[in-house]
């Protein structure tokens, strides 16, 4: 049963019980409460859908474990044309609170997220970490959408293959010069011309 998400959480009694949270973070609300996200992207173009799973693993790692999925739009930083990418977040992290803790739990291969005694966990917080963890460093079409989408790579592969084509000439006439100065510079041409003459 799909339910509103919880803004506060008691992680030790949802990893000693087993809790899994399934829903839907709406547009709006997304928007509203994921505000270091809304500022990442230039629009969330569709739902938030999540599926975490509490558990306690057999070394004693509190952890959440699951799945977080969006689309979102993005400015291209060749063509600076918006396009849509699809964020799909798989979630493993170990919640943690000394440092004996976040040892067990990096040699666990978990993502780390601390939290002080008594404090709860807002889940969202946790989302919206995976989210922009999920962000590429620089906004680009895919490369499979060379051609299509993204005029700006299409121009660069021309200029490209322009320039391959002119360094190849200059490359030949280089080496064409390199071989008749060689001739020149060479001793025994001098003497070469002096027998011929004879």
């Amino acid at each position: 049963m799909i339910e509103r998400i919880p803004q506060r959480i008691d992680h030790f009694r949802y990893t000693d019980q087993g809790v899994i949270l399934d829903g839907v973070l709406a547009q709006k609300e997304s928007a509203k409460d994921l505000l270091r996200f809304k500022e990442a992207i230039l629009e969330n173009s569709s739902d938030i859908i999540y599926h975490l799973e509490f558990d306690v693993d057999f070394l004693g790692n509190r952890h959440v474990t699951g799945k977080v999925s969006t689309q979102v739009i993005l400015q291209c930083q060749r063509c600076m044309n918006n396009f849509e990418l699809e964020l799909n977040c798989d979630v493993s992290t170990a919640f943690v609170q000394n440092e004996t803790e976040q040892k067990l739990a990096e040699d666990s291969d978990y993502d780390i997220f601390w939290l002080a005694k008594r404090e709860y966990l807002d889940p969202r917080v946790l989302i919206e970490d995976e989210l922009l963890l999920a962000l590429p460093q620089i906004a680009m079409h895919a490369l499979s959408e060379v051609g299509k989408s993204c005029k700006a790579e299409v121009v660069f592969l021309e200029a490209d293959s322009e320039q391959d084509n002119y360094l190849k000439k200059d490359n030949r006439l280089d080496e064409d010069n390199s071989s008749s100065e060689q001739v020149d510079d060479n001793p025994f041409a001098i003497l070469k011309q002096l027998k011929s003459k004879k």
